[in-house]
Order: structure tokens, then C-alpha cells, then sequence
């Protein structure tokens, strides 16, 4: 087991995860379908399913306020403020609902490997240690891989990466918070890398 992706029997890619890996992508994937779902989807859930949310609104789309949130739904016009909320009225609803249905895909397959409502602690993972073989067919690729890059550039965003950055992270002191956030940083972008070698 080497917990990357590699091109399986099928021709597909696959890959085994380990239950702590498990639980540890399907939490950022969580974390990710909460971040990205529409915020007005609650008040007609077939408007915001269609992409329709904020077509008759007179209110003026914005930028996000948080920067990681901003990173995925950037504005198209850097320049033209005016052009960008336009943009932003038609497209961030479908952008948000593509990128938070690929995190559901990738969430509905992790949790066909493991329970993810019984809680586990690290230890308890360790001692464990099963294996769980994961399957891609072409929609579960782009769904990965989305998720992945969705993944990678919320957490870059926190951690403030720039070109620099293993010079800050060899900085960081040994408990410091960000090593972790680093460290699944630096796995996602193996997993995403394998999954692309192995198309």
C-alpha cells in the first residue's frame, strides 16, 4: 500500500487509503461542501439545484470575504468591478453547486469504505490500520480531482503558501499547528499528482 493512485486492473485509476486517511479527506471534504454551498440555497433548494439563485436579485454580487472562499470563486474581472459582479451573478451559483457536488462524490465514496458517523480518536485509526481499495470511473476522476484542487488552494490560502514556502516551513517550530496543515497540504498534492499519472 503506498497510498497514491495508480492505474488499476481496469485501466482506471485506483487507490487504498488507510481508515485514518479516510477519515482525515472525508472531513475536509465536509468542511468543503459547507464552505462552497450556496448561502441563499436553503430558501428555494430547486432554484439554487438549477443555478438559477440571484438571476431577479437587485443586490450587487461581492467578493467573498474570506480569502480561501474567494480563491475558488475568483473574480473574472480583476479591473472592472462592475463586470465582475455581472459576471459573478451568473456563474458563482453553478460554480459553487459543480464544486460542491464533486466533494459529495468524492464524500459518498469514502464513506462507502468506512462508518464516518462513529467517531474515531488517532489512535484508535492506528491501531486499526485497515485498508479500503477505491475505484475511480470517469465522473469519480473529475469529481477527485476538482476536490483535490479545491482542497489544496483553501488550505494554501490559509497558510498564506507563496513560492517561498519551504524556506517558512522549515521556520515553523516543531509544534507548531501549521506543521500539520502543511503536511496534508503537501499529501493532497501527492494524491492529486498520482491521479493524474495514472489517467
Amino acid at each position: 500500500m503506498n497510498g497514491l493512485f495508480m492505474r488499476g486492473r481496469s485501466g482506471g485509476p485506483e487507490i487504498v487509503l488507510e481508515d485514518m486517511h479516510v477519515r482525515v479527506l472525508a472531513d475536509l471534504c465536509g468542511q468543503l461542501v459547507e464552505m462552497v454551498s450556496p448561502e441563499d440555497e436553503a430558501t428555494d433548494p430547486l432554484a439554487a439545484e438549477l443555478g438559477l439563485t440571484g438571476l431577479g436579485s437587485t443586490d450587487v454580487p461581492v467578493t467573498p470575504d474570506d480569502p480561501a472562499l474567494a480563491r475558488l470563486l475568483p473574480d473574472a474581472y480583476a479591473e472592472d468591478a462592475e463586470a465582475a459582479a455581472e459576471f459573478r451573478r451568473y456563474t458563482e451559483t453553478d460554480l459553487r453547486l459543480r464544486k460542491r457536488d464533486n466533494a459529495r462524490i468524492v464524500l459518498a465514496d469514502l464513506a462507502e469504505l468506512v462508518d464516518l458517523t462513529e467517531p474515531a480518536d488517532a489512535e484508535e485509526l492506528r491501531a486499526q490500520g485497515g485498508e479500503h481499495r477505491v475505484v475511480l470511473d470517469p465522473q469519480g476522476v473529475q469529481a477527485w480531482l476538482g476536490t483535490l484542487n479545491d482542497l489544496r488552494l483553501v488550505i494554501g490560502t490559509r497558510l498564506e503558501v507563496t513560492e517561498d514556502m519551504e524556506a517558512f516551513e522549515a521556520k515553523l517550530a516543531d509544534d507548531d499547528p501549521r506543521r500539520w496543515l502543511f503536511a496534508v497540504f503537501h499529501w493532497l498534492g501527492g494524491l492529486q499528482d498520482s491521479l493524474l499519472g495514472a489517467l
